[in-house]
């Protein structure tokens, strides 16, 4: 391994920039610049790798080559022992700044870790939440004393905002301290205890919401112009409502969720049923392994899995009404297109892409992953309109749906499996979400829970709510013309026989 310093070439004024040459066998080899290091080559040392007192600021620049080799004599031994890559050793020698720096760790997280980017950006506005409590401009890892942490919480007491802010903000930097003493950039964590902590004065409230609030923010919506502004917001607030039902629906699922409902989810292969529906020539039958109703999500948040039935009334239905809703509004964020939303032959849509793009439940054509500006706006938009029907926001459907199964008694080991929630006190019985048993016991449960909330008639009474306002006729193409209790019971009785289901025939 070679790590040196070297000059690049002479400048009109005759300094030349002073970098570094980091090599690593016979693949890497990297040339990084030192920001702000302009040097007179006449008057360098170079057995000592500094500048002669003769060099104008020699001072400050051989305070900053020192701090520099610091640096590179941590970052080189870190790679040597296989704690960081070749790119993030090069790309912590090219930063300003020591990863002292709590901002600059968690800015080289991309390279040194796989936290999602949700996390990281709860990370870096915790730590900007420090800063602004201590005064702090760049926290460095030395400064998460217990001191500075007194300092934040009597800075957000006297701002009046909750002692679980305080807490919030030490979870995130606590972990951001641990994660660094695991990769080897500190090597002595803080002493955290429950002094650290802020008291609450009261119990927190869980928010949830009731099946009435829903049908009065529903009825709520109007056309007040028929301008393209006021249409484009009455139908945003169809669309918020029906979002809410959907992850209230799939046992409280999240937007990062929706976003990332589609075919490679389910449990066979679609894209060979697409082939085998388009080959009808070939006659007879196709049959590939695997439940056609069954969805097998991971949970964004936790990556644990939600086996959920994808053919639970009102789930299908619903996902098809926003598909056709979305295509028409934003077309460009919709999966499915304006015309594919036109046609009614199944084989025709089909048809309209490519075989490895068909895609009959996906409903957005982005993830967070793939364009997280956009879905923060988009969502940031649809929760706005939650607040102005007077709805309760997207992340109450999931405590609404933990809370109305506790209400019907059913265990929380069954409720927190149904939203993908782990608890060590029943993996070592509730891990198998493959045994039949325990599915049907889940599904059942959650459509105890989508019978209590009276999911299907809200569903109904949006359809009609749509069709009253805009005119169109999805009550007649979507609702539900039976009671949902008979709805539940006919599902409830052939349950058994659909999940137990091994193979789909084309």
């Amino acid at each position: 391994m070679t790590l040196k310093f070297f000059f690049g070439g002479v400048r009109k004024d005759g300094t030349a920039a002073l970098r570094i040459r980091f090599k690593a066998g016979e693949v890497h080899d990297r040339k990084i610049t030192i920001e702000g290091l302009a040097i007179q080559k006449k008057l360098w040392d170079k057995s000592l790798n500094r500048v002669l007192p003769s060099h104008p600021g020699y001072h400050d620049i051989n305070d900053k080559i020192s701090k520099y080799e610091a640096k590179m004599r941590d970052v080189s031994e870190k790679f040597r022992v296989g704690n960081i890559s070749f790119n993030t050793a090069c790309r912590m020698m090219e930063s300003s700044s020591q990863m002292t720096s709590l901002k600059e760790f968690i800015s080289q997280l991309d390279q040194i870790d796989d936290k999602s980017r949700q996390t990281k950006t709860n990370y870096l506005a915790s730590v900007n939440s420090f800063s602004y409590h201590t005064g702090i401009k760049d926290p460095l890892f030395s400064e998460v004393t217990y001191l500075n942490f007194s300092k934040m919480r009597k800075s957000i007491s006297e701002k009046g905002k909750s002692p679980e802010t305080h807490n919030k903000y030490l979870r995130d930097i606590k972990a951001i301290c641990r994660l660094a003493f695991r990769l080897k950039i500190i090597f002595d964590l803080p002493e955290f205890d429950s002094t650290w902590r802020a008291k609450s004065t009261r119990a927190k409230k869980l928010k949830t919401t009731n099946p009435k609030t829903i049908f009065e923010a529903i009825n709520r919506i109007e056309l007040h112009s028929k301008n393209e502004n006021s249409r484009h917001k009455t139908v945003k607030q169809f669309e918020s409502i029906g979002l809410w039902l959907l992850m209230f629906s799939m046992r409280g699922m999240y937007p990062a969720d929706i976003n990332e409902i589609s075919v490679k989810n389910l449990d066979y292969d679609f894209k060979s049923r697409i082939e085998a529906e388009l080959e009808k020539s070939n006659g007879g039958k196709v049959s590939i392994e695997g439940n056609p109703f069954i969805y097998r999500h991971a949970r964004h948040k936790t990556d644990v899995p939600m086996n959920i039935m994808l053919n639970m009334p009102p789930i299908r239905k619903l996902i098809q009404v926003m598909r056709y809703m979305v295509s028409a509004s934003h077309p460009k964020d919709a999966f499915q297109t304006r015309e594919e939303s036109k046609m009614d032959n199944k084989t025709d849509r089909i048809k309209a892409r490519p075989v490895e793009e068909v895609d009959n439940i996906k409903i957005f054509s982005f993830t967070e992953d793939s364009n997280p500006s956009r879905h923060k706006q988009m969502w940031n938009y649809y929760s706005k309109q939650l607040k102005n029907l007077g709805m309760p926001s997207f992340k109450i459907a999931r405590k609404t749906f933990m809370t109305t199964a506790t209400l019907l008694d059913i265990p929380q080991s069954i409720g927190r499996t149904m939203l993908g929630q782990t608890d060590p006190s029943i993996s070592a019985y509730y891990n198998n979400f493959d045994d039949p048993r325990l599915f049907i016991k889940i599904t059942q449960a959650h459509i105890k829970v989508l019978k209590d909330f009276e999911v299907i008639e809200l569903f109904n009474f949006w359809l009609n709510k749509v069709d009253s306002v805009f005119g169109s006729n999805l009550f007649d193409i979507y609702s539900f013309r039976h009671d949902a209790s008979l709805i539940y019971k006919e599902f409830n009785s052939h349950l058994e026989e659909m999940i137990k289901i091994r193979s789909v025939n084309i």
